[in-house]
């Protein structure tokens, strides 16, 4: 029985990682001429503040200092986010609708600041369906540990293995598959399954397909227990 969830946001709930691959392709690179690879690029997604300036001279290069990248990313996206909106990935509002219909707890867990999280949440009229919040600066290890999945179950006060996590990343569909959650993937930029070695409980192309999934597994599971 599915009986809370946990959403990951960049890249899930939010198609906020393609607006930071342009911040380094349109504006970083060109502004400061530091390169950077687009394949390089991807293999930062998922990553949380601390394991993504790890990466960054390695990838990067330290001609240009990490911090001073960081906040001209901020920036880029805050720019396009003000002028645009937050862009919503198809399928998150009739989800969170029909979480919420059916007296499904919900969490965020995400590797992005506090600050950052909780002003996409405002912008997009989402924060009201979330009941707990896990985010980077909380734990000490990011993803594809499963210590900020696990962090969210507890403040659900709730169990992992009536837990679903949604995620879109190689490191957050091993995170939850580590912590013995039921994992959807939910693929983004890059397709992770040919990168992990398990697969995972559900494969969607859009939010939305998980709200016949969860209704058809708990009404199934009820039938189950009542027999």
């Amino acid at each position: 029985m599915i009986r809370n969830v946990i959403f990951d946001m960049d890249g899930l709930m939010f198609d906020t990682e393609r607006l930071y691959v342009r911040a380094l392709e349109e504006y970083v690179g060109p502004k400061t001429g530091v390169a950077f690879p687009r394949e390089n690029i991807l293999k930062t997604l998922g990553s949380n503040h601390a394991d993504f300036e790890r990466m960054f001279p390695a990838l990067f290069g330290t001609a240009l200092p990490f911090d001073a990248c960081y906040a001209m990313i901020a920036d880029w996206m805050q720019n396009e986010m003000e002028t645009h909106g937050v862009p919503v990935k198809p399928g998150l509002y009739p989800l969170l609708d029909a979480l919420k219909a059916d007296g499904i707890k919900i969490a965020l867990a995400t590797g992005t600041s506090r600050y950052i999280a909780l002003e996409y949440l405002r912008r997009t009229d989402t924060l009201k369906y979330f009941d707990a919040f896990a985010f980077g600066d909380q734990v000490a290890h990011g993803k594809p540990d499963p210590e900020i999945f696990l962090l969210a179950c507890r403040q659900l006060s709730a169990k992992p293995e009536e837990t679903a996590v949604f995620e879109d990343s190689v490191n957050g569909l091993r995170a939850a598959h580590a912590g013995g959650f039921f994992s959807i993937c939910v693929p983004d930029l890059v397709d992770p399954l040919p990168c992990l070695d398990f697969t995972p409980d559900a494969v969607l192309s859009s939010l939305d397909e998980a709200i016949p999934l969860i209704r058809s597994r708990n009404a199934r599971e009820t039938r189950l227990s009542a027999d």
